[in-house]
């Protein structure tokens, strides 16, 4: 099991446009092989921060998913909505 974090901070107001690239991405993330589980979590405590929750079989089925068009569309679409640059953990079971 692979797992894949992604801490993000939008510019204000940008929520919205940025949930909705999520949005039309996310059922085809759910055809990558390997892919278990991407899901898409909101702060509590401040409303443009948000977080990538993603598990993948293996390392190889989420290298394959950063390969794909819709990742780089993607991408292309929420880049220029972020405030500064993702905070990106890369995580494997211990227990």
């Amino acid at each position: 099991m692979f797992t894949v974090t992604a801490k993000v901070k939008l510019q204000s107001g940008k929520a919205e446009e940025f949930v909705e690239a999520v949005r039309v991405m996310k059922p085809q993330v759910s055809q990558d092989p390997g892919a278990i589980e991407y899901s898409l979590y909101r702060s509590t405590g401040d409303p443009d921060e948000f977080l990538f929750y993603e598990r993948y079989d293996s390392e190889e089925a989420f290298a394959y998913h950063l390969s794909t068009e819709h990742f780089k569309t993607l991408a292309g679409a929420i880049d220029p909505l972020m405030a500064v640059p993702g905070d990106i953990g890369q995580w494997v079971a211990v227990l």
